[in-house]
């Protein structure tokens, strides 16, 4: 039987690696990372000390993994690409079971190609990126028949995974002839301060997100899916990546010619409007938070959520 699980650099899908491997075994393991290309520098050197981890690799005179003062600035993208290129390279040929995938684009290309901003209902930079990266390498080099892939998702969030009405995505997933599990879900519980005590026990750093308040670990602290809170707290901890989307929304608007944005202003009753980023920052910054702002943070669930499609 193989084993794949959806590495994505978070904390779940680290505790579910580790959770496969002692279960089965590490000869049939491998761990799948599909690269936006727009992730926190130390997003990548968890990424890398992790899966070592998982394996039981020393990564001692074999690879030195890259501080974050040592990356490119992101907002270089040609230089930040080809770093990241020569640093997957050397990580898989370091770390043989890690797969780690580039579609080539980073999530503003992929929206500038299709045309269409991502929001918290449609997600072309997940499915094009993360989804269907890894539907593609799933049938080229597995069996349905003899594979099992693991999620991260935890018990917090378990009707994601099976509402135990048919929905969720193992159910989905079932239906097009892949077993879905997610070692998370089962006992014995553990919450995520509870996984981040087991990395520092494994001698890991958790990823430094985590520590500036965001609830994952994806896409330098920027997400389509979140909501007004956790732009917020993106603007206050990391204001050169919010201004960088800024800028991006800015420049795809006029692309498209339209009054598109990846925030909506919900202060009209039920009708929403767009806000955009810029919009935000500038309210933000001269008034206080309503209520409703100050707990709508939204979240990732770039394998979990089914849009529009996820062929």
């Amino acid at each position: 039987m193989q084993h794949v699980v959806m590495f994505s650099a978070g904390a779940g899908s680290w505790a579910a690696a580790k959770r496969v491997a002692e279960r089965v075994g590490l000869d049939r393991l491998q761990l799948l990372f599909t690269d936006t290309l727009m992730e926190d520098p130390d997003a990548y050197r968890f990424l890398i000390e992790g899966a070592a981890n998982v394996f039981g690799i020393s990564l001692s005179g074999r690879m030195k993994v890259p501080s974050y003062s040592e990356f490119p600035d992101f907002r270089d993208r040609p230089k930040w690409k080809r770093y990241l290129e020569r640093l997957s390279t050397e990580a898989v040929a370091t770390i043989p079971q890690l797969v780690w995938l580039k579609d080539g684009r980073d999530i503003w290309e992929v929206f500038f190609d299709e045309r269409f901003l991502g929001n918290s209902r449609l997600d072309p930079c997940s499915k094009i990126l993360k989804r269907r990266a890894a539907d593609r390498w799933l049938v080229e080099n597995c069996d349905p028949r003899d594979t099992v892939c693991y999620v991260g998702i935890d018990f917090t969030e378990a009707h994601r995974f099976d509402d135990g009405r048919g929905g969720g995505l193992r159910p989905r997933r079932a239906l097009e002839g892949w077993t879905y599990e997610a070692p998370l879900c089962s006992e014995p519980w553990l919450a995520k301060w509870d996984v981040i005590e087991w990395m520092r026990a494994e001698r890991i750093a958790p990823p430094r997100l985590y520590a500036l308040g965001f609830s994952h670990n994806n896409c330098f602290g920027f997400c389509i899916k979140a909501g007004h809170a956790h732009y917020r707290l993106l603007l206050q901890t990391l204001p050169d990546v919010y201004s960088y989307h800024e800028q991006k929304e800015q420049e795809i608007r006029e692309y498209l010619g339209k009054d598109v944005s990846i925030l909506a202003d919900r202060r009209h009753g039920n009708k929403k409007r767009p806000l955009t980023l810029r919009a935000f920052r500038m309210r933000a910054t001269s008034e206080h938070a309503s209520s409703s702002e100050d707990s709508d943070y939204g979240g990732c669930g770039c394998f979990i959520d089914q849009t529009a499609s996820t062929e």
